[in-house]
């Protein structure tokens, strides 16, 4: 089908797929993509295949203006020598694990019919520029020389050289021309007319001309593919001054929400940090209960490495989530301890007595926010590539975090109590 303006040699296939439920256990999506790619490769050679999704494919293109996952621009000003880096660097990125439905952008090999007017034999046979153009213009390809009506219909009598004539560089150097005296004066006389095979498409991005090669990410996280594929281009391709390498599509998108996760996650660990101070009066103790952030990020990365999944947006996103929690958890440990300690109780009487009492309290905050959390952790629907690893960091932050309140926290809060108890007297 063809739902864009595209070369005859693009083809869309749309294949409808059964409901998840119907799919064997041991296949994937992702598995599914690699075996009808595998089985395209071997039963029909030669084809350039790109594997996704209708809404995909649309915010695909949106992101980078090339229909996959990834791209990698190249700018420069040669055409040739983009084509050479560009053919370079897709043969590299097709040995890089995880890149996949590798291509590069097809620019040359369009051929095309060159003529040079010669301006002083033209001026010889008072033949000018603009009669010459115009001449091949309607023999080649064609222009209207008037109207037909039938009844009420109305067509365009379109005049141009029969396509045995057009089609051939030889009889297109027939071409007559009419001097200024009558005379008939064959194309090849007055001009130099030569085939040649030139760029089919020549695309341009920021004032600059550029030369794509695009593919899709399978099994493998994003940015370890570009990193992978960026060290090779610098250590295996030659790079002339003024030409560069850029890289786009998801990729472009998922590292600017980085660089603002890098500026928003710091100022929320430091605000909690402050709310903490805010709350207890003490460094120490705000200290103590901010250790259950990084037990929570290490729960986070151990659940990501166990499942297969990879740091993402809605990963880092559900790790900001679950610092909320752990450090509620902490809040209600400590809190509880101290107010013992304000009853007259003992530090480890305290200790023990407000780890038991607070038992129950941090197990039922971590148990709702896991349970309630289980539905998208084995989602494999629509929107489970965001749900799931959003669910996945919270789930396997809760459980170290919860672990470290009840057995960690308790532990080492006696060392900040009387340090704490020593400022006091």
């Amino acid at each position: 089908m063809g739902g864009d303006p595209e070369p005859v040699n693009v083809v869309a296939t749309l294949v409808n797929l059964k409901p998840l439920d119907q799919w064997r256990e041991d296949v994937s999506y992702e598995d599914l993509q690699s075996r009808i790619a595998e089985a395209l490769d071997e039963r029909v050679p030669g084809l350039a295949n790109n594997l996704s999704q209708p809404i995909q494919l649309r915010t695909d293109e949106l992101l980078s203006g090339v229909q996959a996952q990834l791209v990698a621009s190249i700018f420069g000003d040669d055409l040739d020598e983009l084509g050479r880096i560009g053919r370079e660097v897709a043969a590299l990125a097709q040995e890089v694990p995880g890149a996949t439905d590798v291509r590069a952008q097809q620019s040359a090999g369009k051929k095309q019919i060159v003529i040079r007017p010669d301006r002083e034999v033209l001026a010889q046979f008072g033949i000018s520029v603009d009669n010459l153009m115009s001449t091949v213009e309607t023999g080649i390809g064609g222009k209207g020389a008037g109207l037909v009506f039938d009844g009420v219909r109305r067509f365009e009598i379109f005049a141009r050289l029969q396509e045995s004539y057009r089609g051939s560089i030889d009889e297109i150097r027939k071409l007559p021309l009419r001097g200024n005296s009558g005379e008939l004066i064959p194309l090849s006389r007055v001009a130099d007319v030569d085939m040649y095979a030139g760029p089919k498409k020549i695309s341009r991005s920021n004032a600059s001309r550029r030369q794509y090669v695009q593919m899709n990410v399978r099994g493998r996280d994003m940015g370890g593919v570009v990193q992978d594929l960026r060290k090779r281009i610098e250590e295996q391709v030659d790079m002339p001054p003024g030409y560069f390498v850029e890289f786009g599509g998801q990729f472009e998108n998922q590292e600017r929400a980085m660089a603002r996760l890098a500026i928003v996650v710091p100022i929320t660990l430091a605000l909690i940090f402050l709310l903490l101070f805010s709350a207890f009066s003490s460094l120490r103790y705000a200290a103590l209960i901010f250790m259950n952030v990084p037990f929570a990020v290490t729960g986070g990365i151990v659940a990501l490495f166990v499942t297969g999944l990879y740091l993402s947006v809605p990963a880092a996103v559900g790790f900001i989530a679950v610092f909320g929690v752990a450090v509620l958890n902490g809040v209600v440990m400590v809190s509880y301890i101290n107010q013992l300690r304000d009853e007259g109780y003992e530090v480890i009487e305290a200790v023990k007595l407000g780890a038991q009492r607070r038992l129950r309290p941090v197990l039922m905050t971590a148990s709702v926010a896991i349970l309630g959390l289980i539905p998208l952790l084995l989602a494999d629907g629509i929107g489970s590539n965001v749900q799931r690893p959003l669910a996945t960091v919270v789930v396997g932050g809760l459980i170290t975090s919860t672990l470290l309140t009840l057995l960690v926290l308790p532990s080492v809060y006696q060392w900040f109590a009387s340090e704490r108890r020593d400022v006091e007297v």
